[in-house]
């Protein structure tokens, strides 16, 4: 029995919708619809129930989401200790924002604690396109970009999403009770980039204007930080920031914006069994956060 299949499984199970499952997991829906029954003959029993519109679980499948959720530990366990018998690799990546580099680190840092980690360049492209170019060109084994890119010889895997927030230093509050956005300069991202995109989305919707612009994450975060103005960030960089020195206000103003991220790497290439373990940590971690 093919592995993904439980995985897909366990996906479905917990979000309880197929056209979910499959954008979750980078599939078609007739794709993830034909695994659940592949799976469901494997075993000869119903996983799952359809009435109307609405997606219910068997008993049996309730049952087999257990023992599903530990033979994927298992065999992923396995899978990082197998490939430290195979000769590490050197590795490099092209990355589209600074701002991946916060998820990015830490799956270096256990694959260098497991000893899968040989020497890997990471470089830092202007946007998703340089990125693009750059493993077409083969500068990168995998490249981390914000934009789905949509070729027949990519395979192109979500690792992460993560909502947009509203933040700014207290500092600029003015001892205001309830800070509205429209009170403060605004920091934005230069144009051309993914996060400069949703954030004019956002702008037009408030009529907020952009005070400053800056072309990179990690200058756009520094203003922020330095009371310039509000920024829409990470939840989770704000957070980080808060927790090393609580300064930062948080508006209440939902932006209702993710910001996804997606590892590319070529069909055609031979990938290391460090490319390959690289995704799978970054995902893991995903789920973490």
């Amino acid at each position: 029995m093919d592995i993904r299949l439980l995985k897909t499984f366990c996906v479905v199970a917990k979000l309880e919708n197929i056209t979910q499952a499959a954008e979750l997991l980078t599939f078609t829906q007739p794709t993830v619809s034909t695994q659940i029954r592949t799976l469901e003959e494997h075993f000869g029993v119903q996983l799952f129930e359809r009435i109307g519109k609405k997606l219910y679980i068997t008993d049996a499948g309730r049952y087999l989401i257990g023992p599903s959720e530990k033979i994927l530990k298992i065999y992923g366990e396995t899978v990082i200790n197998m490939n430290c018998f195979s000769e590490v690799q050197d590795m490099r990546i092209g990355i589209s924002t600074s701002y991946i580099n916060s998820l990015l680190s830490p799956a270096l840092l256990q694959l260098q604690i497991n000893g899968n980690a040989g020497k890997v360049n990471v470089e830092i492209c202007l946007n998703s396109s340089c990125v693009l170019n750059g493993l077409n060109n083969n500068q990168y084994d995998i490249g981390i970009v914000h934009d789905f890119i949509s070729e027949k010889y990519l395979n192109t895997v979500m690792i992460h999403s993560e909502e947009l927030v509203w933040a700014g230093h207290k500092k600029l509050m003015k001892d205001k009770k309830c800070p509205q956005l429209d009170d403060y300069p605004v920091i934005n991202f230069r144009q051309g980039c993914t996060f400069r995109m949703l954030c004019d989305e956002l702008l037009q919707k408030h009529r907020l204007n952009s005070t400053f612009e800056y072309s990179d994450f990690d200058s756009v975060k520094n203003a922020m930080t330095e009371g310039l103005g509000i920024a829409l960030l990470p939840r989770s960089v704000v957070e980080n920031l808060n927790t090393e020195n609580e300064n930062f206000h948080l508006f209440n103003e939902r932006s209702e914006l993710k910001i996804p991220l997606f590892a590319i790497t070529r069909k055609d290439k031979n990938l290391s069994a460090t490319v390959h373990t690289l995704i799978q940590r970054l995902q893991e971690n995903s789920f973490m956060i």
